[in-house]
């Protein structure tokens, strides 16, 4: 096996030799060099650690949602109703006319007419959606909202609400 050095192959069958220049560079193991390259170096693995941690916190990945509809049609989210990713019971700031409730993350929700969540006030709830194979729940009128965001009031097109009730758990 025959290796050959840069130099060699460069000059194989010239002539003429290159000049011998110095090389001016700077080294690349200077103490200044390896310094930005140790800093680099820590900053991407705190970067990198810091991405592999699980939050201290939970994801506010649950959360409840509320629709009004407007004379043609249109629908618009009620966005200022507080602890909407709270588990609990909640009142509404306002009374408010709710066309359509939507639910992500919770094992279910209710809603009632009245505050402070009295089971005498719980509102009946429709799916609008398709039938459902995995959720039976979706399937008759009930009053255990279950993630979706397609939850009708049966018999009407709006409600007013007065509170609601979200649970993490069944």
């Amino acid at each position: 096996m025959i290796v050959l050095w840069t130099d060699d192959l460069l000059n194989y069958n010239s002539p003429m030799k290159p000049a011998d220049f110095p090389d001016t560079r700077t080294p690349a193991y200077t103490a200044s060099a390896n310094a930005w390259r140790q800093i680099a170096a820590v900053l991407i693995l705190g970067w990198l650690s810091g991405c592999a941690q699980t939050p201290t916190e939970p994801v506010a990945d649950s959360h409840i949602r509320f629709y009004s509809i407007n004379s043609t049609d249109q629908l618009t989210e009620l966005s200022l109703v507080p602890n909407r990713d709270e588990p609990g019971c909640h009142a509404m700031p306002l009374d408010l006319e709710v066309h359509r409730v939507a639910q992500v993350g919770f094992a279910a929700c209710q809603v009632y007419s009245e505050e402070d969540c009295p089971e005498r006030a719980v509102l009946m709830m429709q799916w609008s959606g398709k039938r459902s194979r995995s959720d039976p729940n979706k399937n008759e009128p009930t009053v255990r909202i279950t993630p979706g965001s397609l939850w009708l009031f049966e018999g009407k097109r709006e409600a007013e609400v007065g509170s609601w009730r979200c649970a993490i758990e069944d």
